[in-house]
């Protein structure tokens, strides 16, 4: 059964989502942001799955991961749902990327030990950078592109 969107549901629609003609096979921040997602899951589940198993009760790339992934989840989440909004959420993302990538040495766990803690961060952080840093220049070109027609 088919259901009709009002006028306001189209409004709201056509606001947070590109659609029409002009975006067909073209990619939407949606994607990169979506894989962003992912990816936080990834990184949140990822010192119980690869079994860091840092020496102290309070190891730093255990907690480091975890808060990292639910902060780069919401925002990334929010991208996903409202990809026409704002680029701050993405841009942040990609700077959290950055920090992924530096965590392990600031942090000082990325030794022979922790192997596997320092590969997973720097691989996430760099594909954070790149996915997060994608969707914002795509959300910067759907802006551009609206404001020349």
């Amino acid at each position: 059964m088919a259901t009709q969107m009002t006028s306001g549901q189209t409004e709201t629609w056509t606001r947070n989502f590109w659609v029409g003609h002009q975006t067909e096979g073209r990619l939407t921040p949606s994607l990169p942001s979506g894989l962003v997602v992912l990816l936080a899951v990834w990184l949140g589940f990822a010192p119980f799955a690869l079994h860091y198993r840092f020496p102290t009760i309070n190891g730093a790339g255990d907690i480091n991961d975890v808060m990292v992934a639910l902060v780069v989840g919401v925002l990334a989440a929010t991208r996903v749902v409202l990809p026409r909004g704002r680029v701050w959420p993405s841009v942040v993302n990609a700077v959290i990327g950055v920090w992924l990538i530096a965590a392990p040495f600031v942090l000082d766990y990325a030794t022979s030990k922790t192997a596997s803690a320092t590969v997973n961060d720097v691989v996430a952080g760099v594909l954070l950078v790149i996915l997060s840093g994608s969707a914002a220049l795509m959300t910067h070109r759907e802006h551009q592109a609206e404001r020349a027609s």
